[in-house]
């Protein structure tokens, strides 16, 4: 359904004209509708796979993707020898590497999450692309043309918008009812939508005692051999 189409329905369970009650007032409703549900699950269609390029001017601190909720993956491309970033908490990089600048430049094999952004270490030595798994959230409604990115969903946020209207308008027994009684069905269903990896089959691992060596050059990369 369309922004149109949707604010419509709005409309109709709030029983106001527009007189009454202006279109951008449904039109708000229901993008805070569309964030809300976003915060509540992370629908498959937020998952995407976005691209960058580290840089090479000697710094080694990334912007994470516009409007990303959750980061999954960063891998850093360099043919044979691409790898998977390994994150690391915050202390305890700031521990091992106080002066990140102080180490030879490579290929990033860690990064650490703060923030809005992400620091790679060791600090690149040329352009590297990077591949990102993440989710993001929905992109508001900025025309009555557009659609919501959440596929399916649209009876949940009428329903949602439906609750800030009758919130708004100060109706608190009808923002109950549909708060409680019809929104909680609707995001169920819409959770279940989601489609199972069913293609999958558990393998029992092995117990392994993990060791810990220095392998290859610990002199240059501080987190060689090290149990994160």
């Amino acid at each position: 359904m369309t922004r149109a189409e949707l604010r419509d329905e709005v409309r109709f369970n709030l029983k106001r004209s527009s007189d009454a009650l202006p279109d951008t007032r449904i039109n708000t409703w229901l993008n805070w509708a569309l964030q809300f549900v976003a915060d509540l699950h992370t629908y498959e269609e937020m998952r995407v796979n976005e691209t960058d390029t580290t840089p090479s001017d000697g710094t080694n601190t990334m912007n994470f993707p516009s409007n990303m909720k959750d980061l999954y993956s960063v891998r850093v491309q360099d043919g044979a020898s691409s790898v998977k970033l390994e994150y690391v908490f915050p202390r305890l990089f700031d521990r091992i590497v106080p002066y990140p600048s102080a180490s030879s430049r490579a290929r990033p094999g860690y990064y650490v999450d703060y923030g809005t952004q992400y620091e790679l270490f060791p600090i690149p030595d040329k352009e590297y692309p990077l591949l990102i798994r993440c989710s993001v959230y929905p992109s508001p409604m900025t025309s009555d043309n557009d659609t919501p990115s959440l596929l399916r969903k649209d009876a949940l946020l009428v329903a949602v918008a439906t609750v800030f209207g009758f919130w708004s308008l100060r109706e608190v027994e009808d923002a109950a009812y549909w708060g409680k009684e019809i929104v909680p069905q609707l995001f169920k269903a819409s959770v279940a939508s989601d489609h199972s990896g069913e293609d999958w089959t558990p393998i029992a691992r092995p117990f392994r005692v993990r060791t810990s060596s220095l392998v290859g050059e610990w002199w240059k990369n501080p987190f060689t051999g090290r149990t994160l």
